[in-house]
């Protein structure tokens, strides 16, 4: 696979997992699964699944899975702490059950074979192993500047960038540290 397609195979499940973490925005202090019925709107929106009427439960089950998933970002990013915060990953990992497709063309495909919110988790962490596969994992970050944690995937070459955004917070950073050098004088 040229390195072309190989990145065009990754990129819906980069966009996925960046979509996914940033359904909660810190900064602005909003959430697009507040409820069962917005995470199930939202799900449709991005895989085109439907699930089934979801609980209370299932949406504190889906959030945690969220900031795991973020922790886990953050330390992509050089923060510490995220591989303590694997708990929802591995529930999660421990209700997933797969199995193999065979496609027209004969390419094998794992797929979730259950048609709750287990799939839609499924479907997430098949999209982690899958980008870990191809070495691709350590590019999906989420900024540094604690008061944003925006997820993103970085696609400098180096895998050098650390803020979502060098005109917001990579200004406010610099802004920040040059005040803290002044004020040291």
């Amino acid at each position: 696979m040229s390195r072309e397609n190989l990145k065009a195979s990754l990129e819906p499940e980069a966009d996925l997992l960046v979509s996914f973490v940033n359904t909660r925005d810190i900064e602005e202090q909003t959430d697009s699964i507040a409820d069962p019925e917005a995470l199930r709107s939202w799900v449709a929106e991005q895989t085109g699944e439907r699930l089934p009427p979801l609980d209370e439960d299932g949406l504190r089950r889906i959030r945690a899975l969220r900031e795991s998933m973020r922790a886990l970002m953050r330390a992509n990013n050089g923060a510490t702490g995220g591989k303590e915060n694997l708990r929802s990953l591995r529930e999660a990992a421990e209700d997933s059950r797969y199995r193999l497709q065979v496609s027209a063309d004969g390419q094998l495909t794992l797929t979730p074979t259950r048609s709750d919110l287990a799939a839609f988790e499924g479907k997430l962490l098949l999209a982690i192993e899958h980008l870990q596969c191809h070495d691709a994992w350590p590019r999906l970050k989420a900024c540094t500047n604690e008061g944003c944690q925006w997820a993103f995937y970085d696609t400098t070459r180096n895998r050098s960038r650390t803020w979502c955004s060098m005109e917001v917070c990579g200004n406010r950073d610099k802004t920040r540290r040059y005040r803290e050098r002044r004020s040291g004088d």
